[in-house]
């Protein structure tokens, strides 16, 4: 963060979207720095480091989360049953035999079938889901750890910005144009009832979008929607509804944060993940961040 406020001209979303709205020209190397999910970890370790730079941030909310706390994404409903589970293969999933015998093993196969469902119907991912939950643990306490409202409260009147992230997290390539409809909608709308405002902002759960995804959500009235595409966001060219990211997880390293800033850095990383030819299927972090 102190590399991004002694180097870039770090934006809000609201100036952005003044910006954008009015055709008043952004400083040069500005940079929008994004959160996804919102975490309740944000709130006790990324805010205060904002906040003692002076930088500006959006949290992408997911909002049928906040105050459930027994309630986790159902990635983290995985995570949490391999981890705890004492079997040592999974057997009777789409996927076939998966071997559990080590660590390894299992994050391997979390890996797989959280991959695998991404790529189906929702509604059949969230039947593999509870399945293979059931499968790898008989008895289990799952939990989030997503902010509450009042948190996030108090966040927004410090000044952090919200934004719509759906509701319950869908793949939204994988549901119906309704059920697309209703996510975004009923997004925008419990943030309206909980913080008292929105702004037309919105975020793709896992990145994943196509052609009919930015047409409903164009639809309902969004004016900036976020991927996981990797790469700068180009101002002659510039999209509104597919917004490009640079991601951060904790496995990027000062270096390499610091190279993938830079515009030849942000081409390479968005050779490297294929993002130039296609929409990937991006690997969510816990702990993810970006910048635009």
């Amino acid at each position: 963060m102190q590399h991004l406020a002694r180097h870039y001209q770090v934006v809000g979303m609201p100036q952005l979207l003044n910006g954008i709205e009015s055709g008043a020209p952004l400083p040069k190397r500005a940079v929008l720095i994004t959160f996804d999910d919102a975490y309740a970890d944000f709130g006790e370790i990324a805010w205060p480091i904002l906040k003692q730079f002076g930088l500006p941030a959006t949290m992408f909310v997911p909002t049928a989360y906040p105050d459930r706390p027994e309630v986790p994404f159902w990635e983290n409903k995985l995570y949490q049953a391999f981890k705890a589970s004492a079997r040592t293969e999974l057997c009777g999933t789409p996927l076939g035999h998966l071997p559990l015998g080590d660590s390894e093993e299992k994050r391997r196969g979390l890996r797989k079938v959280q991959d695998y469902c991404t790529t189906i119907p929702h509604d059949e991912a969230m039947r593999l889901v509870d399945s293979v939950c059931a499968q790898l643990v008989e008895s289990q306490a799952y939990s989030g750890s997503v902010l509450s409202w009042e948190q996030l409260r108090q966040l927004a009147k410090e000044g952090l910005a919200l934004g719509s992230h759906t509701r319950t997290h869908p793949i939204m390539t994988q549901v119906t144009p309704n059920r697309m409809c209703q996510e975004i909608r009923g997004s925008q709308e419990d943030l309206k009832r909980e913080i008292g405002t929105v702004l037309p902002v919105f975020c793709y759960p896992n990145g994943n979008h196509n052609d009919t995804v930015v047409s409903i959500v164009r639809n309902e009235g969004i004016r900036l929607a976020f991927t996981t595409l990797s790469g700068e966001n180009k101002s002659h060219s510039l999209d509104l509804l597919r917004l490009r990211r640079i991601i951060i997880t904790p496995r990027t390293s000062i270096a390499v944060f610091y190279a993938r800033l830079l515009r030849m850095g942000a081409y390479f990383d968005a050779w490297r993940h294929g993002s130039l030819k296609k929409n990937p299927i991006a690997a969510r972090s816990r702990h993810q961040a970006s910048v635009v």
